[in-house]
């Protein structure tokens, strides 16, 4: 088994000083419960915080990046290749939900963030139906052709400014939603085959394929790339439910908090993942327009004294340099192993 004590970037602006966010012990976890078991009142709590956070100006010079949302998505947009078909997958999105409750909670929210049950939903003949698209107490529902904008919900007239791939335009949330991808891709077979694996190698796949990729359809965003995909707000339920996978995993037996196997994954699994903009030619960010290929300007194409190579189980701040002054300290991969370690202090019921 190897330990891995790379640091996850942190990037932002302090809400409050990164002393006051410090690791403390963990004696009275938070607990993350389904949305659907949520009151009405804690619902509306959560996604009034989401909509604060989408008004909050940003802090950090992101080109494009007008919100502290905005800023949220441009990072995961700027690292995606080194956070997804690796070994890292899982931690980095740990860490990222954790900046994300931050972010809400400087926005006044004071509860957990709460999961999408993505096996109670595949159930259902249509996933329009799943209590997170109600268009009252939920996300909203979808639109109309040709844009899908969203016309119900909290949402209905948000417009984002990060994305496609990586590009920054502005875009409203749009989905179409057509059947239910957890029902039709059987996706509660294949989150009970990851529990049954042994080894953090086999796990992390398993759960990266068809519980993470059929959540992600199921969101039925008309701005699929992974790149952006967290500019859905739903995003971060889905995520909050692939993590309880990881989480439930880890709570078999001895505590698996250990990552095994190669510090690389060259030949892990793709989801239409572009290519390394640094490997097209031209320098890097070259054949990036607008204001993320100057964001993408500013990577030297090393860190650490070493040349990245896709596939890297490091989440490598590249593109974007650290901040001085962060929303929440720096972390290592092994400090978001552990949920109740004392970096993070919750458990999911």
């Amino acid at each position: 088994m190897i330990r891995f004590p790379h640091r996850l970037p942190a990037f932002y602006l302090a809400a409050c000083s990164p002393e006051s966010l410090a690791p403390k012990k963990c004696t009275k976890p938070a607990q993350r419960r389904a949305w659907h078991t949520l009151r009405n009142s804690e619902k509306k709590a959560y996604l009034d915080a989401e909509a604060c956070v989408m008004k909050t100006p940003s802090k950090i010079a992101i080109p494009g990046a007008r919100s502290q949302f905005d800023e949220l998505v441009a990072i995961h947009q700027l690292i995606a290749l080194t956070i997804h078909s690796t070994g890292v997958f899982l931690p980095w999105h740990r860490w990222y939900l954790n900046l994300h409750e931050v972010m809400l909670k400087g926005c006044g929210y004071t509860g957990a963030t709460p999961y999408w049950d993505e096996i109670r939903d595949a159930t259902l003949v249509n996933i329009i139906s799943s209590a997170i698209y109600d268009p009252v107490t939920g996300f909203g529902g979808g639109g109309v052709a040709p844009t899908y904008c969203t016309t119900t919900g909290p949402f209905a007239n948000y417009t984002n400014s990060i994305g496609p791939n990586y590009l920054a335009t502005d875009g409203c949330i749009g989905r179409n939603f057509v059947g239910n991808p957890l029902r039709e891709m059987n996706a509660t077979a294949e989150a009970n085959r990851c529990m049954t694996l042994t080894t953090y190698d086999e796990a992390w796949v398993c759960i990266y394929m068809i519980p993470h990729l059929a959540g992600r359809i199921s969101m039925s965003s008309l701005r699929p790339d992974p790149l952006t995909s967290p500019t859905e707000p739903a995003f971060y339920m889905h995520h909050a439910y692939v993590d309880k996978m990881w989480w439930d995993w880890q709570e078999k037996g001895p505590p698996q908090l250990t990552l095994g196997g190669r510090k690389t994954q060259p030949a892990g699994p793709r989801a239409g993942l572009p290519r390394d903009p640094r490997q097209q030619g031209g320098g890097v960010g070259a054949h990036l327009r607008g204001p993320v290929g100057r964001a993408a300007a500013v990577d030297p194409g090393r860190h650490g004294g070493r040349t990245w190579q896709r596939g890297d189980a490091e989440p490598h701040p590249h593109f974007v340099r650290p901040h001085p002054r962060r929303h929440i300290p720096d972390a290592t991969v092994r400090d978001v192993m552990d949920t109740r370690g004392g970096y993070l202090c919750y458990e999911y019921v």
